[in-house]
């Protein structure tokens, strides 16, 4: 095991990371300033945990943010806040560059999504009657905002390519075309995510 730190200003990172693999073990850190940066910092500790340093370096502030809203269209960090945010990042980075020298498999298993799913009962008001048009639309936008940036997280990507009935076809690419999970627990955590918050009649195929 290795102990590297992120220093940046009053805040640092403390994380141990497996040499054999680069998986962050255990991630703490210290930090001495206003809440939002407690906040952003404490937030970061639990997105890199288990994680290899190489997915913790695709971390962005935007993805802190989106982690902890309660309304998926109201930022849960002030725009005053985005400068602690950007501190974390350079945290961050400076702990990945200690970990450069460690080797990572090209093929490791990505994550699932982590998401608190929200259940919306029943579904979107008026799903039924939507034209597959303003139904896609929906889902493209669930898709970009609550889905892609987690699956980026692990080099990878996920588009719509189609949608018939209640079936909505999506196209991996990156590392999830290679990965078992995009048909395991990604593909899972995708359609639990669209059940939830767009509608529980969905289900999703992935095309290769």
């Amino acid at each position: 095991m290795r102990l590297v730190t992120g220093r940046e200003g009053m805040l640092c990172f403390y994380w141990l990371v497996d040499e054999a693999d680069g998986i962050i073990a255990d991630a703490k850190f210290q930090a001495f300033g206003p809440p939002a940066l407690v906040a952003a910092a404490e937030i970061a500790s639990e997105l890199v945990l288990r994680k290899n340093y190489d997915q913790a370096s695709r971390i962005t502030a935007d993805l802190l943010d989106q982690h902890v809203r309660d309304s998926k269209d109201v930022p849960a960090f002030p725009k005053e806040a985005f400068t602690y945010l950007n501190q974390v990042m350079s945290a961050i980075d400076r702990a990945v560059y200690q970990c450069l020298d460690i080797p990572f498999a090209a093929d490791y298993d990505n994550t699932p999504i982590e998401y608190d799913f929200g259940e919306i009962p029943g579904g979107i008001p008026g799903w039924v009657d939507f034209t597959v048009e303003h139904k896609r639309k929906i889902i493209e936008e669930v898709v970009a905002k609550e889905i892609r940036p987690y699956v980026e997280l692990d080099a990878g990507g996920v588009k719509i390519i189609d949608m018939k009935g209640n079936e909505v076809m999506i196209a991996y690419e990156g590392s999830c075309t290679t990965c078992h999970s995009s048909t395991g627990s990604t593909l899972t955590a995708i359609q639990k995510i669209l059940k939830a918050r767009v509608h529980p009649a969905l289900f999703v195929t992935p095309h290769f």
